[in-house]
């Protein structure tokens, strides 16, 4: 018989548990469970923080991806990996219900993106297939620790590997905010880890009110 790895093993068991984490924030509009693991909310992250291009040569649409190429639309970023235990698939299940809780008339002005800080392991297979556990609105992207980290500290986000005694190796440990862009690039809104999709709606529909106001 054919032995599957351990690291595959704990890769579908990863998978699994962010579909169930999907359903849960799904059909649950309470605030998503408290976290066992690193405190997200007390995570450190930078005093100033300017936003601004984010581009990185792996991307799930199979060439390199740039913010850029999304001016016009509305766009949600979360920087974390794939194999996060529990930030990641809970705050990407609250902007899969955002996306699906958008009017018909900002369907196509909204989409997402997640930053892997993980690029050893998230390749642009893995990550498409991570993402299209969520929502077919939600793109993923990464790069090297080079590349990332000038985007991350511009973002205010703060990243680290930690070693663990486990089959998977190491945890990321980072902070967990979501970043609302508006349709110029600009860095409208940082929201808290535990943002709910209404809260990410109604801040959205805040901010192109405001703006569709003053044209």
């Amino acid at each position: 018989m054919q032995r599957i790895p351990l690291s595959s093993l704990l890769w579908a068991l990863a998978v699994l548990a962010a579909g169930a984490l999907l359903v849960f924030v799904m059909f649950r509009p309470a605030p998503p469970p408290v976290s066992q693991g690193a405190d997200h909310e007390r995570l450190p992250v930078a005093d100033a923080v300017s936003g601004g291009p984010i581009e990185l040569p792996v991307s799930t649409e199979g060439n390199r991806f740039r913010l850029a190429d999304l001016e016009g639309q509305y766009v949600w970023v979360y920087f974390g990996y794939t194999a996060c235990p529990d930030a990641c698939p809970t705050s990407l299940g609250w902007i899969s219900a955002a996306l699906d809780r958008l009017p018909e008339n900002l369907e196509d002005r909204v989409a997402a993106v997640l930053v892997s800080v993980d690029p050893e392991r998230d390749d642009a297979q893995r990550l498409k297939t991570y993402v299209g556990h969520f929502h077919p609105a939600i793109q993923a992207a990464t790069g090297s620790h080079e590349e990332l980290r000038p985007i991350t500290e511009r973002y205010g986000v703060f990243y680290e590997r930690t070693e663990i005694d486990s089959a998977m190796g190491y945890v990321v440990d980072h902070s967990s905010s979501t970043y609302l862009i508006g349709p110029e690039g600009e860095l409208l809104e940082i929201h808290p880890h535990g943002t709910s999709a209404s809260e990410l709606v109604a801040t959205l529909q805040a901010r192109i009110e405001g703006h569709e106001g003053r044209e």
